[in-house]
Order: structure tokens, then sequence, then C-alpha cells
């Protein structure tokens, strides 16, 4: 049982944030819960004045976020009817009555949220037929939301097994490849979204591009310490590993020895920084 009590609104969304990274999504929906909670008192008893309960934010920011962060948890475990059900509350927050801009553009961010979000439930529930709109959704709406997007319709696609060729063609040209100085979650999810990629190109027999990309995805995952990402590339390519040509299979035993060797030179390293150290206490 999570330990609340006595937490300002900014710290239960940090919260939520750092639950949401570690996969924890029961977590989530105490801690929305519990933030929902206290924002609706704040809201009931001083809806004018939002500056002395010290928040950092507009309040629609925080009805909206939590709302929409319960909505995600429920959606990722599995409880599609009650994920839309929050989708529906956040989808028109302009009952919160505030007219500044900060709270005008909150309501305007989460109802394009809601139909971002209705989007993926729909395509989650194997309803191919709204994928036309959902990518001219994509299309005109933020570049950093696009790997998010692509994984949805790859997960959609394997789950139901159809073909989202065009739709591919149509956004990947615009994906952005994280580096080191990326956020962890951009990381996160374009690793994923190569990696299902992998799988949707291996399944439609296109096994040359799948292993190839998968290989890429060892190197990268590996790069950016994407433990998650590296393990399941890994165990991909051992499925697959069949379906190998020999220059892939060089490739892999060349990534795997450069991997070796820096585990070696790194541990030759530790040890020879311990005798530098038991040195100086002498």
């Amino acid at each position: 049982m999570l330990e609340l009590d006595g937490m300002d609104a900014d710290s239960l969304i940090a919260m939520l944030k750092a639950s949401f990274t570690l996969d924890n999504f029961t977590a989530m929906i105490d801690i929305s819960d519990k933030l929902m909670g206290m924002i609706a008192v704040i809201h009931a008893t001083a809806p004018k004045g939002f500056e002395g309960q010290r928040l950092k934010r507009s309040i629609v920011y925080y009805f909206g976020f939590s709302l929409c962060a319960k909505g995600i948890a429920l959606q990722k475990l599995g409880d599609y009817k009650n994920a839309r059900q929050c989708i529906e509350k956040y989808s028109d927050l302009s009952w919160v009555q505030l007219e500044d801009e900060e709270s005008l553009a909150e309501i305007e961010y989460y109802k394009s949220t809601a139909r971002a979000n209705t989007f993926v439930l729909d395509l989650l529930e194997g309803k191919e037929e709204v994928l036309p709109e959902y990518v001219k959704f994509l299309k005109m709406g933020a570049r950093e939301e696009l790997t998010a997007g692509l994984l949805n319709i790859l997960d959609s696609a394997l789950r139901y097994n159809y073909q989202v060729d065009w739709a591919l063609e149509e956004l990947q040209s615009d994906v952005e490849k994280p580096d080191d100085t990326s956020p962890a979650v951009d990381v996160r999810y374009y690793i994923e979204y190569i990696h299902l990629l992998s799988i949707y190109w291996f399944i439609r027999g296109k096994s040359a591009i799948a292993i190839n990309l998968t290989l890429e995805n060892i190197i990268l995952s590996g790069k950016l310490f994407d433990r998650a990402g590296f393990r399941k590339a890994i165990a991909f390519y051992e499925l697959v590993r069949a379906k190998a040509n020999i220059s892939q299979l060089q490739e892999y035993h060349a990534i795997m020895r450069n991997i070796l060797e820096g585990e070696f030179n790194d541990e030759n390293v530790e040890k020879e920084a311990f005798i530098i150290d038991n040195r100086i206490a002498d």
C-alpha cells in the first residue's frame, strides 16, 4: 500500500511519471485517485484562489493529468471499459470554468489527447476501420507523438493479424531516432517500435529486413542502456536465427564479441582502480 498522505499535487504528478516508467500500473491508479481527490477539494473550496494552494500549473492540468494517467493504467491492465470512462471525463474539461490562456490551452490539449487515446483503444479492440483516420490524426499532430502512434498501430496489427504496410510507409519517414541525449521514454518507445516492426516484417515473410532491424536494435539498445529492449532484441534474434544469412550471422557474432570485449575491459579497469585504492590506503 502506497503512503501518499502529506504529498502535494506536484509530488503526486512526479510519482505518476515514475510509476509509468516502471510499468507499475496498479500504483498509477492509486496515485491518480489521490491526486483527483485533492484537486477536486481545491476546486470546490477555492475555485478562484488556486495560487494560495501552491499549484505550479493551472488546475485544469491536474484534473486532466490524473484522469489521463488513470486511463492509460487501466488500458495497460486490459480494462478498456473503465479506460474509456476516464477518456470521456477529460475529453471536455470546460466545466472547470477557467478562461485564462493556460487553462484554455490545457482544455484543448486534453481534448486532443482524448481523441488520440480513443483511437488507441479502438485499435486495441481490433477496430481496423479507424486506422485511416488515426494515420491522418498522427500526421497532423506533434512529431514526438509519432513513435508511440506507430507502436499502437503495430501492436494492433500483430494482435489481429492485418496488414499495415501502407500506414508504415506514410509515417515512418518522420520518426526521429534517439541518441544518448534523448529522454528515457523516447528511447524506450523507439526501441520497442523497432522490436515490433521486426516481428511484423518477419511474420509477413520479410525475414532479411526483420533480422537487420533486430541487429540494429541490439546495437542501439546496448548503446543507450535500454536493458529491456536489449533482452527482447537478443531473444528475438535467437528465435529467428535459422533464417539469418551468412552476413547477418557474422554481424551478430561481431556484436557479441564487442560486448564481451567491452565487459572484459571494464573488469580490468575496476581491478586496476581497486589496486590503486589499496595502495593509497597503505
